[in-house]
């Protein structure tokens, strides 16, 4: 993030322990480090990259968060299965029980991309795809615009509860590793064609209206969406679903 322009303050249990010296001078002038609570107390957003087995504790160390952004990285608590797979232990994302606990903090959830992408965006020629998950709307914008930044793309995936499927492709995702494949993948949303376009999908299918509607965050793009119009020239008349 420092080679982003961004300011970077880590937080540690030891500022001046030589690994952490090293990790800051590669981070670039506008990175520092200082003990994790004066990190948090300076920082408007929030990264809490600690394992997962601790983040939800470590949340409530750090001092008043309210108001701040706090970016949760971690996955989903799993066991190995009798068939030798992962499976997943709680319906609950740890985000999830981090904004219950913290009512004013702004918890966003994150997917993590495989960390290549953040060191080479362009290494398989295609952005890998991020899911952001949060109850704030423009909690979820501030996090968009730092991923985009970032090189990978931002995707909208609505408020923190649906951080738990995040959880579920993850454990999913692990499957060719398991299997000793010499495979790997990544997450990338291929934009596909809107039926809003050509009816009113809210109104046949009975999705609701989300209460954020008005609010929604506006999430970066490296290219405009096709519009509505270049939909139809695209495609051949499309009649609505019999009623």
């Amino acid at each position: 993030m420092g080679a982003q322009g961004y300011r970077v303050i880590y937080g540690s249990r030891d500022p001046g322990r030589d690994a952490v010296r090293e990790l800051v001078q590669r981070s670039g002038p506008n990175a520092s480090a200082v003990s994790q609570p004066e990190a948090a107390s300076q920082a408007p957003v929030v990264v809490l990259a600690v394992p997962g087995e601790v983040v939800v504790e470590v949340a409530g160390t750090l001092g008043d968060l309210g108001g701040k952004v706090v970016i949760d990285v971690s996955g989903g608590e799993k066991r190995v299965a009798p068939d030798g797979y992962q499976e997943l232990t709680s319906d609950l994302a740890r985000a999830e029980v981090i904004q219950a606990r913290h009512p004013t903090m702004r918890v966003v959830r994150i997917n993590l991309p495989n960390i290549v992408y953040f060191m080479d965006p362009l290494l398989t020629k295609t952005r890998a795809t991020v899911f952001v998950a949060g109850n704030d709307p423009k909690a979820r914008e501030t996090v968009a615009n730092i991923l985009f930044d970032l090189g990978v793309d931002p995707w909208d995936a609505g408020p923190v509860r649906f951080a738990r499927l995040f959880d579920a492709f993850n454990t999913l995702a692990s499957i060719p590793a398991q299997q000793r494949r010499a495979e790997g993948y990544q997450v990338v949303m291929m934009p596909t064609v809107p039926f809003s376009c050509f009816f009113d999908t809210v109104q046949f299918f009975g999705y609701g209206e989300p209460a954020e509607l008005k609010q929604l965050p506006k999430f970066p793009r490296r290219e405009p969406a096709p519009t509505c119009e270049e939909w139809m020239r695209r495609l051949p008349p499309m009649a609505p679903p019999p009623q």
